[in-house]
């Protein structure tokens, strides 16, 4: 009796054993945790690293717009008011210089003590001042109506020579010649006197 209680729990101890051994190998450590492993490393890393591209390259493509268009519309409308100022500023202190010069031989005019030739040279020059203000508005005005954005009309300090600004980036040989012409029919003066510069 004692014997085969013996030899029964031997058997069962002996099934005990092959059943931990059997589901210690099935369920073996490496297994799982490669399994475990694999699946928690690929699947976060496989779409960080998909966010991590599309962020960069709308990172890129926002910076690249930003530096395309920002900047240089800021850089673009900055030069054009420059460009702008510069010639309203520059009309504006040639009509005063002007101004200020006819005011001069007006008061020559006007002075009682002026000499008979003082008032010649008086009235002859107001006449040419005159005639020179008229010519430089029209050509202004027909400059401006050729297309150009703006331009003025710089005179040396005798009259004789005329630089014409144009606004604009470029001008032909052609576009030159015709608004050398332009300026030397307004001014009454040889073409040879006119040059043309262009300064956008």
């Amino acid at each position: 009796m004692v014997k085969r209680q013996t030899v029964w729990l031997s058997t069962m101890m002996v099934l005990s054993l092959m059943l931990i051994g059997y589901y210690t190998m099935n369920n073996e450590p490496g297994t799982g945790t490669d399994s475990t492993k694999s699946t928690s490393v690929s699947v976060p890393v496989e779409p960080a690293t998909a966010g991590n591209d599309n962020t960069t390259s709308s990172s890129s493509s926002e910076s690249t717009g930003t530096s395309a268009s920002k900047p240089s519309s800021g850089t673009d409308t900055t030069t054009s008011e420059n460009s702008t100022d510069w010639y309203v500023s520059t009309q504006t202190q040639l009509q005063q210089q002007i101004e200020q010069k006819m005011d001069a031989l007006n008061k020559v005019i006007t002075n009682n003590n002026s000499t008979p030739q003082q008032l010649s040279d008086a009235q002859k020059q107001l006449t040419q001042l005159t005639n020179l203000d008229g010519g430089l508005d029209n050509a202004h005005d027909m400059i401006v109506g050729k297309g150009y954005k703006d331009c003025v009309i710089v005179p040396n300090s005798n009259y004789t020579k005329f630089t014409v600004y144009v606004k604009t980036d470029k001008l032909t040989a052609d576009q030159a010649v015709d608004l050398i012409q332009v300026v030397s029919q307004q001014l009454n003066v040889p073409a040879i006197n006119v040059s043309i510069t262009p300064k956008a």
